[in-house]
């Protein structure tokens, strides 16, 4: 294909100037495929190479050994199969809810939310980490007030909530409704939204009842909660005014992205949810992968995962906080580890650790962790603030302890040449 000069100079711009801003993104191939160690991807369980899963995923393909590759169709026009309608019974299961709207992908879901449920004249105030995904909804639907509140700060959600009701008599005495916008954990930030708290909020500042919780679970789900069924369940939320969005594609494995919701909403996203109207239903192979994982989530494997998981976090948050120079690289800005430092002893089973650096040292640190066959992944603004990039590390269950302190080990000599210090103090790792 020959493209016209016009737009291979705008694409070429754009191109530029993300290079410039040092926010080039490549597609490039898992740690496994580069021979290094996985510190980067959203596979925290390790259950996409996991053989019991395998062994589970051919299983459900051999019960079947007939199935009909394609759906067909959209699920509106015949692609609802009795496969797919299975699986949605056994997610709602799973994750303790009244019924389940799969869609293709956990992006797909949360843009089908927020363009789809929200109605004129209601409000939807979101926490400022939300994800992409979550704004992009927004973006695409038909709230008529939309406001965010400080990350995770609950004075912030209070006045917030109360110039809503100031602003709009229909939502002050329960004509319309409030929707809140959370991550049970950020996928940036690594912490834990005060959902319990968050909900007492909304419940004292809305009397009247208009206030619902909408939480993406991207990375909790497989992680915590009885056989990995999300934070949610965790909590014991599950009958509460909350929607929530599982992710199959990050701890569980899989892909897809699943809507745990009262029936009226499920009847009307398969009315109004553009995304799910016209897209192609699942194919069979998706939905004994998604099969495979729950299977293997509920079973003993899964929960030994799970421990892995919870143990190697404690393993880098302990190197972490005894580390003699961490309050040195802290203290001079070099290095920074704000979830560390943040979390309660019972909250250590977020895999998400940001490393925060100097402006314009993400990508330098990035390198230096890879030249010792680390696989991480560097964040700038516009993703993060301008004064909190930052290396991305994901822990995994698969993780060695020898590898972690190594990683920590290279990370902490990285820092301390940064702060040009001539004599280093003898490493404790």
């Amino acid at each position: 294909m020959q493209l016209p000069p016009s737009l291979t100079a705008a694409l070429q711009s754009g191109i530029a100037k993300r290079r410039q801003q040092g926010q080039y993104f490549e597609m490039s191939p898992p740690a496994t495929e580069m021979g290094m160690v996985d510190f980067g991807s959203n596979d925290t369980l390790g259950l996409r190479s996991s053989s019991s899963m395998h062994e589970t995923f051919h299983g459900e393909l051999e019960k079947s050994p007939e199935f009909v590759i394609g759906a067909g169709a959209s699920r509106c026009l015949g692609g609802s199969t009795n496969e797919v309608t299975k699986l949605e019974r056994l997610l709602a299961d799973f994750h303790h809810g009244k019924e389940a709207v799969f869609f293709n992908s956990g992006y797909e879901a949360n843009v089908g939310i927020y363009s789809t449920l929200p109605q004129p004249g209601d409000a939807i105030i979101h926490d400022t980490m939300a994800h992409a995904s979550i704004r992009d909804g927004i973006r695409y639907g038909r709230a008529s007030i939309v406001k965010a509140f400080a990350h995770n700060n609950l004075q912030s959600l209070d006045d917030v909530l109360e110039k809503v009701k100031l602003g709009s008599a229909d939502i002050s005495c329960g004509r319309r409704t409030v929707f809140v916008a959370l991550e049970s954990f950020y996928s940036m930030e690594g912490d834990i939204s005060p959902i319990p708290e968050i909900l007492s909020h909304v419940r004292c500042a809305l009397p009247a009842g208009n206030g619902v919780l909408i939480v993406d679970e991207a990375h909790s789900t497989g992680i915590v909660g009885p056989n990995g069924s999300g934070y949610i369940c965790h909590l014991g939320l599950e009958k509460e005014p909350i929607i929530s969005m599982q992710s199959f594609g990050k701890g569980p494995g899989a892909l897809g992205g699943v809507v745990i919701c009262d029936p009226l909403i499920k009847e009307y996203m398969a009315n109004f949810a553009r995304g799910l109207m016209y897209s192609t239903g699942p194919s069979f192979p998706t939905i004994a992968a998604i099969r495979a994982s729950i299977a293997t989530l509920s079973s003993a494997d899964g929960e030994q995962r799970r421990q892995r998981l919870r143990a190697n976090i404690r393993i880098f948050h302990q190197l972490i906080l005894m580390h003699p120079w961490r309050q040195a690289l802290s203290n001079s800005g070099v290095l920074k580890f704000p979830s560390i430092e943040q979390t309660k002893n019972d909250e250590v089973f977020v895999a998400i650790i940001p490393i925060i650096t100097e402006q314009g040292q993400c990508h330098k640190l990035q390198q230096r962790l890879q030249e010792y066959r680390f696989r991480t992944h560097a964040v700038r603004y516009p993703a993060v603030p301008k004064e909190e990039e930052r290396v991305r590390l994901m822990l995994h269950a698969d993780n060695q302890p020898d590898e972690i302190r190594g990683f920590v080990r290279v990370l902490m000599e990285w820092g301390w040449e940064m702060m040009q210090v001539g004599v280093k103090p003898e490493s404790r790792l």
